[in-house]
């Protein structure tokens, strides 16, 4: 009989931790991020994508995940497996402002869509943009460059806002206003 294999040892040290989290480039932090947003060419807007990627106040990456059926085979057992892969809209979060840019950006996007005079429905191949999302780490002092290369980069391909979220108004707050956006995309590579 073979002796069993050498369980590896754990090593619960606070400096071996983070000597191996070192090897890995350190931690990532969520607030080291810019957004770039590329919209049909034949968008016509008043307020260009580059004045108002500055103000994303929160993205998220996106998720994916897989539709499952159970497979059974002569009514013993069933097996989960996949058949689909499920893309789930990336929700971008803009700060509000008094000229409102970042609103008029998205619902000019809507407009060109689907018109509210005709009620048409523009050509897919029209609509669709991209949008890509980097990830800095905490040297970087410039977005882009050579200094500032992203450290993880995920692009939507064939993206289009799907809701443009409610802003709720009220007497009684004095918060800053935010919307959300809903993005749909086709499919997502990384870098």
């Amino acid at each position: 009989m073979a002796a069993p294999a050498p369980i590896a040892r754990a090593d619960f040290a606070i400096t071996d931790f983070m000597a191996k989290l070192d090897g890995l480039g350190s931690y990532a932090k969520r607030n080291r991020f810019t957004v770039e947003i590329i919209p049909p060419v034949t968008l016509n807007s008043s307020v260009p994508a580059s004045q108002i990627e500055f103000l994303v106040k929160a993205i998220s990456f996106p998720a994916r995940s897989f539709g499952s059926t159970t497979y059974r085979s002569g009514g013993k057992y069933g097996l989960e497996v996949p058949y689909e892969v499920t893309e789930e809209p990336v929700g971008i979060t803009f700060l509000g402002t008094n000229d409102w840019k970042a609103r008029k950006f998205w619902y000019d996007w809507h407009e060109y869509i689907q018109s509210n005079s005709s009620y048409n429905m523009q050509y897919y191949n029209k609509f669709i943009g991209t949008i890509a999302i980097s990830v800095y780490n905490e040297e970087s002092q410039v977005a882009g460059g050579t200094s500032g290369s992203p450290t993880h980069k995920v692009t939507l391909h064939e993206c289009w806002p799907k809701t443009i979220g409610a802003i709720e108004l009220g007497w009684e707050s004095g918060e800053l206003v935010d919307f959300t956006v809903d993005i749909a995309y086709s499919w997502w590579t990384q870098e």
